[in-house]
């Protein structure tokens, strides 16, 4: 494997060479033909960066198939879809049939039979074969029926759908150099369209073929999505890079919406226990949180000064209900996800939201992150004080409260980390607040220990409640101290009402406030 990954890492750096000859030092020469290595660099980078991405991307996918699909079907593969591909292409270079009259420029090295650069084959070979296992692996995951049916049509759509990011690039005029002349306009930026349904019927057959050949469809198993992934993923960025420097966005944007999006899909794995008992996450799952954390940090530093007190309390495995205080509606969880080293899940409500569009947004990200999504019913009452206008209907209140309570129970049993603000209101919001003043603090809702009691009914869970406070200050901009209070436990109490009690008491000094009696008569210690 240490071979592949050397040869994946040499197609990517020749990708950016290549770039790099065509977009900078072609058309800029004063930044290179003063001295000698320049010009020796810039010679060497346009006489076989052009074939070498190609040879390097070859190399990496018939070796990664030869040690994890298998040599016979990957040398099924190699020869259906060279063979295949350089027929069509001698065909089409010869008769224009089937994707339209066209000639290849030098620029790709020798070419068979005076037509064909030989690197093309091997671009329908690697191209082709990164397309496949990306369809076989997404129908793996998907569980979808009619595997073969399915991993064909999904792996001509992959290839094409890069042919389609790639090719008004490859002829533009408005580049220094072409890789391949038309001698047809069309209405795909200049091409034909039966070039795109010749290229889509080629990668189609030779597909079909290999298949057919295999008698099996691919053992996804012992397949490491993150290869495929990753040289679909370059040869993308390259072709969007090149279409961006032709001065042509449009192929851009279908090659990230309709490519590299669905193609993230494979990066997802069924769930199951690993070796340590704990949940396995997907290499998706892990960027959506490492992204979470990252964006999290950025804005509280940028916006918030802050420090944090008390983190040892923070058990460093199993599962944890982060209970803390909510002041405003953003940074709050952004100084979690700041100091918090583990994955957070965040319960939120989302009925603040009033366009159906950023409904289907948000939803879409909460769930790649699995946080739980609430609806506060008090909001959506037409006759309530607090109703707002929402993208949401009262009636869909108990589905979405149905739905966070399956997901908070499922987290805690994985032994994960949930933040919930049992207050349900920030004191600064955009949208109306229940509070009083800045200060207020409301009084804690208890459904959490509602959710703690039924997540530990297996006997098995055991869920450690770390009380947040958050104090807030202004000097010119907000201070905020992030301070977690010693765990406790459900079965150290007696009832979930004394539960509540104690956590909210502990909650409200940590973030400031001091307790002065049982009945609740307090006295502010900060003032924001």
């Amino acid at each position: 494997m240490k071979v592949v990954k050397v040869l994946f890492i040499c197609h990517v750096i020749a990708i950016i060479l290549g770039l790099t000859g065509l977009l900078v030092m072609l058309p800029h020469p004063q930044l290179w033909d003063t001295t000698a290595s320049g010009i020796a660099v810039f010679r060497f980078s346009m006489t076989y960066m052009g074939s070498l991405y190609i040879l390097f991307g070859a190399s990496t996918m018939f070796l990664f198939g030869w040690l994890f699909v298998g040599p016979r079907k990957t040398l099924i593969f190699f020869c259906a879809a060279t063979l295949i591909s350089l027929s069509m292409e001698l065909l089409g270079t010869s008769t224009g049939f089937p994707f339209g009259p066209y000639a290849y420029t030098s620029l790709l090295g020798y070419k068979i039979f005076g037509h064909v650069p030989f690197p093309i084959p091997l671009s329908w070979f690697y191209m082709g074969f990164t397309s496949y296992l990306l369809a076989s692996l997404l129908v793996a995951r998907t569980q979808w029926r009619r595997k073969t049916f399915w991993s064909l049509l999904l792996g001509m759509y992959f290839l094409t759908i890069w042919d389609l990011s790639l090719d008004p690039s490859m002829a533009s005029t408005h580049l220094p150099v072409q890789f391949w002349i038309w001698y047809e306009t069309g209405p795909y930026f200049g091409m034909p369209i039966r070039n795109l349904v010749g290229w889509s019927i080629t990668g189609l057959t030779y597909m079909s073929v290999s298949r057919l050949f295999w008698r099996g469809n691919v053992e996804t198993k012992n397949i490491a999505a993150w290869l495929p992934f990753g040289i679909y993923t370059a040869n993308t960025c390259f072709a969007i890079v090149l279409t961006l420097g032709a001065g042509i966005w449009q192929p851009s944007i279908m090659a990230v919406v309709l490519g590299l999006f669905p193609a993230m899909l494979v990066l997802r794995r069924p769930q199951g226990p690993d070796q340590t008992g704990n949940p396995r996450k997907s290499m998706f799952k892990r960027i959506s949180h490492q992204f979470m954390h990252r964006g999290g940090s950025l804005i509280a530093n940028k916006q918030v000064s802050n420090e944090v007190v008390g983190l040892e309390h923070l058990p460093q495995s199993g599962p944890v209900l982060l209970v803390a205080r909510h002041f405003h509606h953003l940074y709050d969880g952004c100084l979690l996800l700041k100091f918090v080293p583990r994955h957070l899940h965040i319960l939120v409500a989302l009925d603040w939201i009033q366009r159906r569009f950023l409904r289907r947004l948000m939803e879409d990200f909460c769930r790649a992150v699995d946080w739980p999504i609430v609806l506060r019913k008090e909001r959506l009452a037409p006759t309530s004080e607090q109703a707002m206008p929402s993208a949401y209907q009262p009636g869909e209140v108990i589905h979405y409260t149905h739905q966070a309570s399956a997901l908070v129970i499922k987290l805690l049993r994985q032994g994960e980390t949930l933040v919930i603000f049992p207050e349900a209101y920030p004191n600064i919001d955009p949208a109306s607040t229940r509070r009083e003043s800045t200060t207020a603090f409301l009084p804690f809702r208890p459904g959490f220990a509602r959710l703690l009691e039924m997540a530990e009914r297996d006997g098995q869970t055991h869920v450690a409640i770390v009380p947040v406070g958050l104090d807030y200050t202004w000097q010119k901009r907000w201070h905020s101290t992030v301070r977690f209070g010693p765990a406790l436990f459900r079965r150290d109490f007696a009832s979930a009402a004394q539960l509540v009690r104690a956590i909210e008491q502990s909650v409200q000094q940590l973030s400031g406030r001091e307790i002065m009696s049982e009945t609740g008569s307090t006295s502010l210690q900060t003032q924001v």
